[in-house]
């Protein structure tokens, strides 16, 4: 998670809060949250991390669902000598990208007609 989406997270749930405990949060009206995080690390990298966003989202913001596409490709072409990145099986990395990654993006499209279809 980058420095920029922990700004934008921060300010998001700081508006909700009350500093009352029997009322923690002062939103009226709650908003579905979809958080996608891709990742060069594999899926299972973040998950509590993530865990943890999501119900703080879902507490103060809306209900929260997380989506994570791990083991994505930062590079178009892992062969440049100059890069020399020789710790990825870039054959791999390819393979899911064309065959994996186009389904994640359908479910992250239905996840989203699922939550903000219904607003």
């Amino acid at each position: 998670m980058t420095a920029s989406f922990r700004a934008f997270y921060e300010r998001l749930v700081f508006q909700n809060l009350t500093y009352n405990m029997e009322h923690p949060c002062c939103s009226a009206r709650q908003i579905p949250v979809l958080l996608i995080m891709t990742s060069n690390a594999p899926d299972n990298m973040y998950q509590g991390l993530l865990r943890n966003y999501q119900q703080t989202l879902s507490r103060f913001v809306g209900p929260a669902e997380v989506f994570v596409s791990g083991d994505t490709l930062q590079l178009k072409d892992y062969s440049r000598t100059d890069w020399q990145w020789t710790m990825f099986d870039a054959d791999a990395k390819y393979k899911r990208h064309e065959t994996v990654f186009p389904q994640e993006c359908k479910k992250i499209y239905e996840i989203g007609v699922s939550l903000f279809g219904k607003m």
